[in-house]
């Protein structure tokens, strides 16, 4: 959710996207653009993120891996931008001023890639749908469901690694990010 009163044009948005984005990869095995900005929207409230954090060891004195105390590279990269105020600082969510514009920033892992970065790309009310059992008008298969940045049936975890992948467990054509907004979808 935006916390910035006024929108920036896309190409302002995405400027600074990218700018963020280039400070970060370093710290992430991926990162993607997604939200508004990834669905090309004219005007833009804020700069939505999916990062997949790189995980690197700590070691010892001796210059041995410490088993359990490994760190994400992606909060080291974190600590490097020039940030205005940081909101929220979650495992899976972070939400911070850059810029003057509002980010959230949605972590992810190899498991929840493809669910996060769908999700997290939208719109609000494409979501809603994707997320919806069919029985009630929306998207899901009345055998799956989404949790936890997964998607689930009867326990078991479906391998989304992909937005594709989401796309064929849900037996959905692939919808570009751009037809996800006025219910171009159905």
């Amino acid at each position: 959710m935006s916390t910035t009163k006024t929108k920036m044009p896309y190409a302002d948005a995405l400027a600074l996207a990218d700018h963020l984005v280039k400070k970060l990869q370093l710290g992430c095995e991926r990162i993607l653009i997604a939200g508004s900005l990834r669905r090309q929207k004219h005007e833009v409230g804020d700069i939505e993120l999916v990062a997949m954090p790189m995980i690197v060891p700590t070691y010892d004195m001796f210059g041995s891996p410490v088993a359990g105390m490994e760190h994400s590279a992606l909060d080291d990269a974190l600590t490097q931008i020039n940030w205005e105020g940081q909101t929220k600082n979650g495992p899976k969510y972070k939400q911070f001023m850059y810029s003057g514009a509002s980010v959230d920033l949605f972590i992810a892992n190899a498991e929840t890639w493809g669910c996060v970065a769908t999700i997290r790309t939208g719109s609000a009310d494409f979501t809603h749908w994707l997320v919806t059992p069919r029985r009630h008008g929306g998207g899901c298969p009345s055998h799956l469901k989404f949790s936890e940045g997964r998607l689930v049936c009867g326990g078991a975890h479906y391998p989304t690694s992909e937005e594709i992948d989401v796309f064929a467990a849900l037996e959905l054509p692939w919808i570009e990010p751009i037809d996800r907004i006025d219910g171009r979808w159905k």
